[in-house]
């Protein structure tokens, strides 16, 4: 019989199956981004047509994480993981044998509706965590969820690169089937918190949203940051393919590893909020994503400047991130997973439009467009931090 989650601590097992299991299945919305230009080749569409694969992924995800990841709070989160990575390897599959660009979209949104699986396991991971490590502990997954995005972009080109790119798809199906047995194996069992029906469910998204200033700040805070770094990361693989530079696929995907630093200061940044609170941190995030972008700038003048802005705008990001979404776990235990799908569906509709602008700024300006672009986000990101008292980003 299934024990009840109250009874359960978070043992470093089931820490670390959370930890991989976010990074394995949010790998799957960002294979496709070294695989631009190849899209393009593949199916004889043009680069802009082809960058749509990854704005459908993004789509798809922002889909599932508000009408799927609620369900976290109303349903087991363990029967709900085993089904949504089984979905997962299924859509993998079709992405691989997709006949044409259209079904390429159409499977790349249905991959980042069962992606969301990793907005299910935080929630779990945040209910078994103690109060006082609840930082800690969401900047070690959260660490873990990042390595998955940076690698996913590496191993992505690489084999691309030598096997192509439909392996890549294939192999990510595989590691989705493992992940389900090792979730039926580990994962605790535990009595949903919320009683109601779907209807009901949905509705106090929005009663959430409009009763918490907490929950409707942070979301901003999301989404302007997020949507900065996803302008860079939807169209790096157009500007590195060409003068100076013409990088091959796999070389491409290995700038995924650069942005490592952010995945390395996570559970950094997650002790200093439970020390500090989320307000300096958060300041710091802001100064090195600007800093980043600066730099940026210049990426033609030399690789060394295109490492360093990858490395500061990746670290920014997880030093506002981490603090930002603890505080929203803060608010109200029993509804944890519907707080994660408030925030984290800002931070992915952000996401999406930063990919969005960033790809018409590439088109219209290149290179300094997106440049321009990312600062412009960061900048509304930034209002409420530095603009608004201290004492409203914190409970």
């Amino acid at each position: 019989m299934a024990q009840p989650a109250e009874k359960v601590t978070l043992t470093p097992k089931i820490k670390y199956l959370i930890t991989i299991g976010c990074g394995v299945i949010v790998a799957n919305l960002y294979y496709c981004q070294p695989l631009l230009g190849e899209f393009s080749r593949s199916f004889h569409v043009s680069e802009e047509s082809a960058s749509f694969v990854n704005i459908c992924s993004q789509i798809g995800y922002g889909l599932g994480l508000f009408f799927i990841v609620p369900l976290g709070d109303m349903l087991a989160r363990r029967g709900l993981l085993i089904w949504m990575h089984l979905l997962a390897a299924l859509s993998l599959v079709a992405v691989g044998f997709s006949p044409t660009i259209s079904w390429l979209y159409i499977f790349s949104v249905f991959v980042g509706v069962t992606s969301t699986a990793c907005q299910v396991f935080i929630p779990l991971a945040m209910h078994l965590a103690s109060d006082e490590e609840r930082g800690k502990v969401l900047g070690v997954i959260l660490g873990g969820l990042l390595t998955g995005i940076l690698l996913s972009r590496s191993l992505s080109g690489v084999v691309a690169e030598y096997f192509g790119w439909q392996s890549v798809y294939f192999i990510s199906a595989g590691f989705m089937v493992i992940m389900t047995f090792l979730i039926w194996k580990y994962i605790p069992g535990e009595e949903p918190s919320f009683k109601g029906n779907y209807g009901k469910l949905m509705r106090s998204l929005f009663s959430l949203f409009k009763e918490h200033s907490v929950i409707r700040e942070s979301a901003w805070i999301g989404a302007c940051l997020f949507g900065a770094i996803s302008a860079f990361w939807a169209t790096m693989a157009f500007f590195l393919e060409k003068p100076p530079y013409q990088y091959s696929l796999s070389v491409i995907g290995l700038f995924g590893i650069i942005g490592a630093g952010g995945a390395l200061v996570a559970p950094f940044i997650g002790k200093i909020t439970d020390k500090y609170g989320p307000f300096k941190p958060m300041r710091a995030g802001i100064l090195l994503m600007l800093a980043g972008y600066l730099i940026l700038f210049a990426g033609k003048s030399g690789i060394a400047l295109m490492v360093i802005g990858i490395i500061l705008i990746d670290m920014g990001l997880q030093s506002t991130h981490i603090p930002n979404l603890s505080r929203n776990y803060s608010l109200l235990p029993e509804a944890r997973t519907r707080l994660n799908t408030i925030y984290m569906t800002f931070f992915f509709i952000g996401g999406t439009f930063g990919s969005s602008l960033g790809t018409v700024a590439w088109n219209k300006a290149g290179w300094m467009g997106v440049c321009i672009t990312g600062i412009l986000l960061i900048v509304l990101g930034a209002f409420p931090i530095f603009i608004r008292k201290q004492k409203s980003l914190t409970l």
